[in-house]
C-alpha cells in the first residue's frame, strides 16, 4: 500500500488510497503517506481520499480533510466525499476552515460550510450546534457568511424536526444569540427588498428567511414569487418556503403558478414533494383544473404514483395512470415507424436541452446525473428507442430511484450518489442532492425504476423522437 501511493499512475495511486483504509488505525506512517497526498492535482485522487480520510477520527486527517475544502475548487463530487466523510467532525472542520485565511477568498467555500452548518443542524445533540452559534457570530466572519452558516444550521435542524427557533430556547444559548439572531433576520428582510445590493447577497438573504418565524418571513417570501422578481430570487423564495413549517406554505406555492416559468414550477413541485400535508394540497388543484396534468413533469408524476403513502399514491394514480401505457414493450412496437423517419441532429438538440438535459449532459448542456451519453455509441438507434421508451427495462441498477423517509416524516427521492457509514447523497434531476445522515432514516426502499419515467411519448412527437436519437447518435467521445 505504502508503495502504491507513491505511484506515478493516479489510478494505481488512487486505489492504493481506498486499499489503506484497513490499515489507518494501526499504522502512523500509512496516515502521514496520505495526508502527503492532500496536495495531489489529480481528481481520483482527491475523490478516494476524501472518502478515506473520514475512516480516521485522528485530528490530522480532520486537518487534512479541511485544508482539501479550500483547495479542492468547484469539484462537486469530491465536495461530497468530503462532507460524507465529516461525521461528528463537521464543527471541527468549521473551525479550522474559518481559521484559514485563504479560505473566505473562495468561491466555492461558503457552500461547503453551510453544507457542513446543515449537518450539524441533524446531530441529535445540540452542543454541537450551541458551539457553532457562537463560532458563526465571531467578528471575524462576515455577515453575509453568517446567515449562510445560519441557514445551514437551519436546514439541518429542519430535518430532524426542530428549528433554529427551538434551539434558542435551549438553557445553554446565552440570551444574546436570541436577540443577535432576530436583528440577523430583520437585517435580512431589508436586503432581500433593496435592489441596490446585490444579487447575491439579496438571494442569501431570502435563504436566510427560510428559518425565521413564519410571521416575519411570510410577505418578504410571497413578494418575491411574482413573475416580475428576478428568477434568482424566485428560486431562493420557493427554497425558503420549502423548509417553513407553516400549513400556508402549500397553498401560497401554488397561487402565482400561473406566472412561473418551467424551472421554477420544477422548484415549487420539489418544495411541495418533500411534504404529505402539501401533496395533498396539489392533488386538489390537479382535480379543480387550477393546474393541469400535463403542466406537471413526467418525472414528478412517476414520484407521485410511486409514493410511499398509500392515499397518495392511489390519489395520483387516479389522476396520472390513464396517461401511460403500462405495457411499456406494446408502445415501443407501436413506434417502430420513428425509424423510418430521417431525423435532424440540430432539433434533436433542441428536444434534448428541453426534456433529457435536467439528467443528461452533453458538453456544456444539461447536468450529468443518469449515465453519460457517449457510452451508448454502440447502441443501435433500435436500442435507443427503446432505452426512450421503455427506460425500466434495462434500468443500470445504480441508476434506480430509492424513496427516503426520515423519521420526522419527510421524503426525499433520487438515486444514490454516494453511500458512506454515515450518511447517503440522494441526487435527481438537475443534479440537486440530499444529504442525509443515517441516524435520520426511518425507511430507505428501492422503487425499481429508473430515474428516466416511462410515458415520453406524451410529450414528445415521432419526429422529436426520431431527431433526439439523431442528436445521441452523433455525440462524439472527447
Amino acid at each position: 500500500v505504502l508503495r502504491g501511493l507513491k505511484d506515478s499512475h493516479p489510478r494505481v495511486k488512487a486505489h492504493a488510497v481506498r486499499l489503506a483504509e484497513s490499515f489507518l488505525r494501526h499504522s502512523p506512517e500509512v496516515l502521514e503517506s496520505l495526508l502527503d497526498l492532500c496536495d495531489d492535482n489529480n481528481e481520483h485522487v482527491l475523490f478516494q481520499l476524501a472518502f478515506t480520510l473520514g475512516e480516521s477520527r485522528d485530528d490530522r486527517a480532520i486537518r487534512g480533510l479541511a485544508g482539501m475544502a479550500v483547495r479542492v475548487g468547484d469539484h462537486p463530487e469530491i465536495q461530497s466525499a468530503l462532507l460524507s466523510s465529516a461525521g461528528e467532525s463537521a464543527g471541527r472542520l468549521i473551525d479550522l476552515i474559518i481559521r484559514d485565511g485563504n479560505a473566505l477568498s473562495k468561491n466555492h467555500v461558503p457552500q461547503i460550510l453551510a453544507q457542513l452548518a446543515s449537518m450539524i443542524g441533524t446531530y441529535p445533540e445540540t452542543t454541537s450546534a450551541v458551539g457553532l452559534l457562537s463560532d458563526v457570530t465571531s467578528p471575524q466572519v462576515p455577515l453575509a457568511l453568517q446567515q449562510r452558516l445560519l441557514a445551514g444550521l437551519g436546514e439541518g435542524l429542519s430535518r430532524r424536526g426542530t428549528s433554529l427557533s427551538v434551539l434558542l430556547e435551549e438553557d445553554q444559548v446565552p440570551k444574546k444569540f436570541r436577540g443577535q439572531l432576530a436583528d440577523r433576520f430583520r437585517h435580512a428582510a431589508r436586503v432581500a427588498k433593496d435592489d441596490q445590493y446585490p444579487l447575491d447577497d439579496r438571494t442569501a438573504a431570502i435563504q436566510f428567511l427560510g428559518f425565521a418565524d413564519w410571521t416575519l418571513a411570510r410577505e418578504p417570501l410571497r413578494m418575491f414569487l411574482s413573475p416580475q422578481a428576478l428568477q434568482p430570487l424566485q428560486m431562493a423564495a420557493v427554497q425558503s418556503m420549502a423548509v417553513q413549517d407553516s400549513d400556508q406554505v402549500g397553498d401560497d406555492l401554488l397561487q402565482e403558478w400561473s406566472g412561473y416559468s418551467p424551472r421554477v414550477r420544477r422548484s415549487v413541485v420539489d418544495a411541495i414533494l418533500s411534504r404529505s400535508d402539501r401533496i395533498q394540497i396539489l392533488l386538489t388543484a390537479i382535480e379543480s383544473d387550477f393546474i393541469k396534468p400535463s403542466e406537471i413533469e413526467r418525472d414528478k408524476k412517476q414520484i407521485l404514483m410511486n409514493h410511499p403513502q398509500a392515499a397518495i399514491r392511489s390519489r395520483s394514480r387516479n389522476l396520472f395512470d390513464s396517461e401511460v401505457n403500462s405495457n411499456r414493450a406494446e408502445v415501443v412496437n407501436n413506434f417502430q415507424d420513428v425509424l423510418e423517419l430521417q431525423g435532424d441532429v440540430e432539433r434533436g438538440k433542441k428536444v434534448f436541452g428541453e426534456k433529457c438535459a435536467i439528467c443528461h449532459q452533453v458538453g456544456d448542456i444539461g447536468y450529468r446525473v443518469a449515465p453519460n451519453l457517449s457510452s451508448v455509441q454502440n447502441k443501435s438507434p433500435e436500442d435507443l428507442l427503446i432505452a426512450i421508451l421503455d427506460p425500466n427495462r434495462e434500468a443500470q441498477p445504480n441508476f434506480n430511484v430509492y424513496t427516503l423517509v426520515t423519521g420526522q416524516g419527510r421524503v426525499y427521492t433520487g438515486i444514490i450518489a454516494t453511500e458512506t457509514t454515515n450518511s447517503l447523497t440522494l441526487q435527481r434531476a438537475e443534479a440537486k442532492q440530499d444529504v442525509i445522515f443515517r441516524m435520520n432514516i426511518d425507511t430507505l426502499t428501492s422503487t425499481g425504476m429508473s430515474l428516466m419515467p416511462e410515458g415520453l411519448e406524451k410529450d414528445l412527437s415521432r419526429q422529436d423522437l426520431a431527431d433526439v436519437i439523431s442528436f445521441v447518435k452523433s455525440i462524439r467521445i472527447p
